[in-house]
C-alpha cells in the first residue's frame, strides 16, 4: 500500500528546541555578565561620591614630625580602624547592588520582588565581612608599598573570594534547593578569586602607574576597573553554574 507521507529526514529527527535551547544557555551568561557590570557600575558611582565616609578625627592629626611615638601608634591604629570600616561599607554596597541587579532576571521571571528581597542583604552581610576579613588578612601580612605581589594577591583572594561567594550565595536561594545554593556559592567563590589573579595582570597593562597595593584599590579608574574586574566574573559564573543545576 503506497502512502502520501515522506520518509522522515534528519531535520526532522532533530528535537524540536535545540537550537533555542543553546541559544539560551549562550545568552544566559552574557545577560548575567552584563546585569553585573551594571550593578558594579552603580556601585562605583556610589563608593565614588561617598567614599571615604569613616576619616580620621582630628585630634589624631599629627603636625610635628617631632611628635612622642605614643602619638604615632594611636594614629596608625585609628587609620587602620577606619580604613577597615571604609572597606567593609564599600564592599557591603558592590555586594548589595551586584546581586541586586543579578536578581533582577529572576524577579522578571518569576513576577515578583522576592529574589531581589533575598539576594541583596544576603550579598550585603557577606560583602561586609569581606571586608572585615580582608582587613584583618592585610594587615597580618603588612600588606603595603613594599609588599610582595603575593602578600597582595592573597589579600585580594580573600576579598573577592568572599565576595562572590557572598553574590552566589544570594543568587542561589532563588533556585530553591540546597545543591542549587551550594554550586551557586563555589561559582560565585570561584569567579571573585579569578578576578584576584587577573586585576594586577589588567591595571599592568591598562594602568601601569596604579598601585595594587590597597584593600580596596584607589583612584576612580582604578577602582573601576577593581569593580568591574571582579563583578563581571561573578555574575558570568554564577550565572553560568545556574545553567548547569
Amino acid at each position: 500500500m503506497s502512502t502520501d507521507h515522506p520518509a522522515p529526514t534528519a531535520d526532522d529527527r532533530r528535537p524540536p528546541c535545540a537550537g533555542a535551547d543553546t541559544g539560551r544557555r549562550i545568552l544566559a551568561p552574557c545577560l548575567g555578565l552584563a546585569l553585573a557590570l551594571f550593578g558594579g557600575a552603580i556601585a562605583w558611582a556610589v563608593i565614588e561620591g561617598t567614599s571615604p565616609v569613616f576619616r580620621v578625627p582630628r585630634e589624631y592629626h599629627i603636625r610635628n614630625l617631632g611628635a612622642p611615638t605614643e602619638k604615632f601608634d594611636a594614629l596608625r591604629a585609628v587609620e587602620v580602624n577606619v580604613n577597615r570600616h571604609n572597606a567593609m561599607l564599600e564592599l557591603t554596597w558592590l555586594g548589595a547592588l551586584v546581586a541586586g541587579t543579578l536578581a533582577l532576571r529572576e524577579a522578571i521571571g518569576r513576577r515578583a520582588l522576592w529574589p531581589v528581597l533575598l539576594a541583596v542583604p544576603v550579598a550585603a552581610a557577606v560583602g561586609c565581612a569581606a571586608g572585615f576579613a580582608g582587613s584583618l588578612t592585610y594587615e597580618a601580612l603588612g600588606v603595603g608599598p613594599l609588599a610582595e605581589l603575593t602578600a597582595t594577591l592573597k589579600v585580594q583572594a580573600v576579598v573577592l573570594g568572599l565576595l562572590g561567594l557572598g553574590i552566589g550565595l544570594a543568587l542561589g536561594l532563588s533556585s530553591g534547593s540546597l545543591g542549587g545554593f551550594v554550586v551557586a556559592g563555589i561559582a560565585g567563590m570561584a569567579g571573585g578569586i579569578l578576578a584576584s589573579v587577573l586585576y594586577p595582570v589588567a591595571v599592568s597593562f591598562l594602568l601601569p602607574g596604579a598601585s595594587t597595593d590597597s584593600l580596596v584599590p584607589a583612584g576612580a579608574a582604578n577602582r573601576l576597573l577593581w569593580i568591574a574586574i571582579a563583578a563581571g566574573l561573578a555574575g558570568l559564573t554564577v550565572t553560568a553554574s545556574a545553567r548547569r543545576r
